[in-house]
């Protein structure tokens, strides 16, 4: 375990450096509690969490900005957070994608380089840098996760080289420097996708990658020392195993990547996660078997990593589906009865309902056009053509992708581009829950499924070493976003409204009747909860694909979000054309207010 003397790691001059330390020295804000946390819904002011609160509703209280006087809301100020790389860096656009969090006053932000800046946003009408902490990692960060906030500390895990950083909130000195990576990485393929996640005195951390065996943790806060680990692929006598059917260590490789920043539900102080797919998701053959904990919405004891519970959608897929979008935990109204429940956005189109305190499902319904499936079973959850008796799935007529059978996998919808990263916003008083997806179906086929060149950890020379080995034909070339509004308390999709090009940002909402959401071209609009009009908008003129956030200065709401967002990749770049593609990527915090 590596640990650094603290230290200020400013990256400019120092005379700068020595500028922003004095600012740092006269800054001050309260030390974010784990009380705090839990009961983050009473401090509407501040932005504490990645999704606001631990149930991860995205949804702020303040109802100043309305929907009677936000045609009214105009630029507060702009300020510049550094790290936009123009040029591709592994294939993809390192934007930024992280969300800020706020507290009394100061907003802290990583961007797409995995830089920290905390901001003094007091004044109300510009922005300034108080200290900005560089992890110095050789190539772009970017990541949708948020850093967190605790006690006095700033947490940054970073994305590609996997350092868990706590960063003092008042100095920007490095307090310690710990790497997270798992002991049996498979070949440096883990990345840290999700960011970091304050839960009573730990630092959740989560893995996610092609090729790997993944999985979620906890860091000491005080120390980062590891204090446990949960593999969503489980190991040689522990309890999934068995669902793993090969005869060649397949889950050595057998991803269930944990992309997203997971809930916390602090009744049960259990932490709620969706997970990847199995890999190579494509070849069924290579992983026989129902593959858990795969395409699972999981359940983890906070202290101990301990399985509580597990719920997977749909075993043996072969079209990407992961469940990563956010968990949203909510009280709801079914049949007349309170149930605590958690519902999720399925990259398969379907909105599911489980009962949080032990994974029952409930109920599902397809907010998307779907046809991989006739339909899900109402009592057990899964697809109804699955066949728990057998090792390899298939599902509607071609529509499951075979090796060596490029006419199956035709016109599959949904395309996978439907919701990933960007988390969904919740209404308490509605009991609705909106999200952001594509209008897309695709082709698939595969394109490569042999690489003399490469072996697996279990070492099978030829077989799955971590590249993609599909490709797919957009069905839509010129597909549209869609934003959709579902009620929770039966599943059923009440709303719809088509985007000009698919949206990756993420939504907002509160208490003032809005949804906010970022768009490609660069355009954040404000729209009427109840009809899903848009109302307002403004043109940041470079992409959005990070979610705005709410908080408020002095009893002044803001509206802030981060731009110079990714300008898409795979289905949503062909729906979004190439005039997108010639977008710059500036990074920016703005921010907007009446």
């Amino acid at each position: 375990m590596r640990h650094a003397f603290p230290k200020m790691r400013l990256g400019l001059t120092a005379g700068t450096a020595i500028g922003c330390l004095c600012f740092a020295l006269a800054a001050s804000a309260a030390d974010v509690t784990p009380q705090r946390l839990k009961n983050s819904d009473a401090e509407p002011q501040n932005w504490l969490l990645p999704f606001g609160n631990y149930s991860s509703w995205s949804y702020s209280s303040l109802k100043q900005i309305d929907k009677t006087n936000v045609g009214n809301l105009r630029v507060a100020f702009m300020h510049a957070i550094g790290g936009g790389n123009p040029s591709s860096v592994g294939g993809a656009n390192p934007g930024q994608r992280g969300r800020p969090v706020v507290n009394d006053g100061f907003m802290y932000i990583h961007n797409a380089w995995g830089q920290v800046l905390k901001i003094d946003v007091s004044a109300g009408n510009r922005g300034q840098t108080v200290w900005m902490n560089d992890p110095t990692i050789p190539a772009a960060d970017s990541k949708p996760g948020s850093v967190a906030l605790l006690g006095n500390g700033v947490f940054n895990a970073t994305r590609n080289d996997m350092r868990l950083l706590k960063i003092d909130a008042e100095s920007g000195a490095t307090v310690f420097d710990v790497p997270f990576r798992g002991p049996d990485n498979a070949k440096g393929a883990e990345k840290a996708t999700a960011g970091s996640l304050a839960v009573n005195n730990e630092i959740i951390v989560g893995a996610a990658g092609p090729a790997m065996r993944a999985w979620i943790g906890a860091l000491d806060a005080d120390t980062g020392k590891l204090k446990w680990r949960f593999y969503t692929i489980p190991g040689p006598g522990e309890p999934g195993y068995e669902t793993w059917l090969d005869n060649h260590n397949a889950y050595l490789t057998g991803g269930a990547g944990v992309w997203t920043t997971p809930s916390y539900d602090a009744a049960t102080n259990q932490v709620i996660f969706g997970t990847g797919e199995a890999q190579p998701w494509a070849d069924q053959a290579f992983h026989p078997g129902d593959n858990l904990y795969a395409l699972s919405n999981v359940a983890v004891n906070a202290d101990t990593g301990k399985l509580a519970w597990y719920f997977q959608e749909v075993p043996q897929e072969t079209w990407d589906y992961d469940t990563v979008n956010t968990k949203i935990l909510i009280d709801t109204t079914i049949n007349g009865q309170t149930r605590k429940t958690m519902g999720t956005f399925s990259r398969n189109g379907f909105y599911y309902t489980l009962d949080r305190n032990n994974g029952q499902f409930l109920f599902a319904s397809p907010y998307r056009d779907v046809n991989w499936t006739a339909g899900i079973d109402p009592k057990t959850g899964k697809p109804i053509e699955y066949n728990p008796n057998s090792p390899i799935q298939t599902y509607a007529n071609n529509k499951t992708l075979q090796i060596g059978k490029p006419e199956t996998a035709q016109n599959v919808c949904p395309a996978i581009a439907s919701p990933t990263w960007w988390p969904p916003a919740y209404d308490p008083e509605r009991q609705m829950a909106w999200i952001q997806t594509t209008d897309l179906c695709e082709n698939q086929t595969i394109a490569q499924h042999i690489d003399p060149t490469r072996t697996d950890l279990a070492g099978n020379p030829g077989m799955w070493g971590g590249g993609n080995f599909w490709v797919f034909t957009n069905n839509k070339p010129n597909g549209a976003g869609l934003l959709i509004g579902v009620d929770t308390k039966t599943g059923a999709k009440k709303q719809e409204t088509v985007t000009q090009y698919p949206m990756l940002s993420g939504l907002l909402g509160t208490a003032g009747g809005l949804l906010f959401a970022g768009h490609p071209d660069g355009r954040l609009a404000a729209y009427d909860k109840d009809t899903l009009k848009e109302v307002w908008s403004f043109n940041t003129g470079t992409p959005i694909s990070a979610p705005p956030i709410a908080y408020s200065v002095n009893g002044k709401e803001y509206i802030a979000v981060v731009v110079g967002g990714v300008k898409g990749g795979g289905a949503v770049g062909q729906a979004a054309g190439p005039v997108l593609g010639a977008y710059n990527q500036a990074s920016m915090v703005v921010v907007f207010s009446l």
